[in-house]
């Protein structure tokens, strides 16, 4: 009887360290992260980049998966969306045969909202890094969105107008969601500021008629010059690289160029603009003016950027930085998956959700990992607050580039403009209009070199985290050991007590 209650002792004893050595030797299973992305048609540019900027963080987030003996590594699958809703549906399909059920995408609004009620209802988790349509906030579904939604861009826009004392505009937008989505916000904080707004000039991106549209703009502009006078007449153009076009037929017409022309965030530093001569010089010439999101600095965007670079001779624009957090933002959350869950990837989908409501991309560990730092969630799931870039194209010591010529700070609504070659952007207003000095009252902006970013959030050194990975091994190595020595101690006391 003694023996065999050690025996019974012994057992329970011995169970938890044999399932821990048993744990640790398992194989970490793979776990396929899908992206929708339009790497054709409207948005490649941006869809090319997002790209090698998720293969980038997959692969890091599995150095660190390693480095921390996670219970699995991911891979990434993509399709090409080619910009288009119905492709995005297709592609969605295939990924979900495939038993994928967390996807970073679709990129734009209109793809978005033909997927996300598909998403919902097949339980598989969608992190937008782009889309940013407002009447897709929607707390309780699928889709989450690393982005700020359009109603903090229509506030960058509006006080970019006071600013610069425009009293008229002509929208030019895009008939989809996104577009239409944006208009409406746009036209809401004009208006607010007392300024006139003509009838929107609507297109079908499908089947764009740009040159009749051109001709309308023009004759709205000359009717608001009259009025105003051209340095208080701005045309906001609401487009994806279909800009481009409606831009040569624009630069028919004086009228058109004699005037500022404000753009979105789907038009910020594309290459097609500023490669292209006739649009470039158009862009110049109007001072073609852009937000884009701005995420806060973080040492790791160096990195990343340095990375995507020596794969695609770019470099990641904001949406990238989004999508590589999607990914830190997914493994993070699978990591303190509970073993019971492991094996339900609906209950993983429910866990991974929980998490991100609950604050994970606040806390410290994200921040470390990250490509832009800690940001709050709004309960639609979307970033909640945001900072734009202003980008121009212009050919500062002959070259032709995009530049980066000023800030919104979302948090106080004001402008900052940065000096390149001695000027700011308001110095070329009040170049290209001559009397068209702002006629608000003082504007809330100031004027400062470029800045050099700094990081928001302090990444760790390399010598922290390899001494970290370093103690983490020995841990690991040394319990495997004192196990050992247990068992066989134990062994031997019960072998004892059995001869007694």
């Amino acid at each position: 009887m003694r023996s065999a209650a050690a025996l019974a002792l012994l057992a329970i004893f011995l169970a938890p360290l044999i399932g821990q050595v048993a744990f640790a030797a398992e194989k970490p299973v793979t776990i396929t992260i899908g992206a929708l992305l339009p790497l054709t048609g409207d948005l490649s540019d941006y869809g090319i980049r997002q790209k090698a900027t998720l293969e980038v963080a997959i692969e890091d987030m599995n150095k660190y998966l390693e480095e921390h003996n996670a219970w699995f590594r991911l891979a990434l699958a993509v399709e090409d969306t080619a910009t288009q809703p119905d492709q995005a549906v297709q592609k969605f399909n295939a990924l979900v045969a495939r038993g994928i059920k967390f996807i970073i995408g679709p990129m734009s609004s209109a793809e978005a909202k033909k997927v996300k009620d598909l998403a919902t209802q097949q339980n598989v988790l969608l992190i937008s890094p782009s889309s940013t349509a407002d009447e897709l906030a929607i707390p309780g579904d699928n889709l989450y969105r690393f982005c700020s939604p359009n109603a903090v861009e229509a506030d960058a826009l509006a006080k970019l107008m006071e600013d610069l004392g425009i009293k008229g505009i002509v929208i030019i937008v895009r008939a989809d969601t996104w577009g239409e989505d944006l208009r409406k916000a746009v036209e809401e904080n004009a208006k607010k500021l007392g300024i006139e707004v003509k009838p929107a000039l609507e297109y079908n991106p499908e089947s764009p008629n740009f040159g009749a549209i051109a001709s309308q703009a023009k004759d709205y502009v000359d009717d608001l010059a009259k009025k105003y006078g051209k340095p208080h007449v701005a045309v906001v153009i609401l487009s994806f690289k279909e800009a481009v076009q409606l831009m040569t037929e624009a630069a028919n017409y004086k009228s058109l160029r004699d005037v500022l022309w404000i753009g979105s965030d789907a038009t910020a530093k594309l290459a097609t603009i500023s490669q292209d001569p006739v649009v470039r010089q158009f862009a110049k010439e109007t001072l073609f003016i852009n937000p884009l999101y701005s995420p806060a600095a973080t040492e790791n965007q160096k990195r990343i950027a340095e990375k995507v670079k020596a794969m695609i001779k770019d470099v990641p624009d904001a949406y990238s930085y989004a999508g590589y957090d999607a990914v830190v933002a997914i493994a993070l959350a699978l990591m303190k998956a509970p073993p019971e869950i492991r094996n339900d990837p609906d209950k993983l989908v429910d866990f991974v959700k929980q998490q991100l409501d609950n604050g994970l991309t606040m806390t410290d560990e994200f921040a470390k990992l990250s490509a832009t730092g800690k940001f709050p969630l709004s309960k639609a799931g979307d970033r909640a607050t945001a900072d734009f870039d202003w980008w121009i194209v212009y050919d500062f010591n002959n070259k032709w580039d995009w530049y980066l010529v000023g800030k919104y700070f979302g948090l106080n609504q004001s402008n900052v403009w940065y000096k390149i070659n001695g000027v700011t952007y308001l110095d070329l207003v009040k170049q290209k209009f001559g009397q068209a000095k702002p006629t608000t009252s003082a504007p809330a902006t100031t004027t400062q070199s470029q800045p050099q970013q700094q990081p928001t959030t302090a990444a760790p050194s390399t010598q922290t985290t390899a001494k970290e990975e370093k103690k983490g091994g020995g841990s690991n190595a040394a319990l495997i050991a004192g196990i050992i020595i247990v068992i066989i101690v134990i062994i031997g006391a019960a072998l004892a007590l059995r001869k007694k």
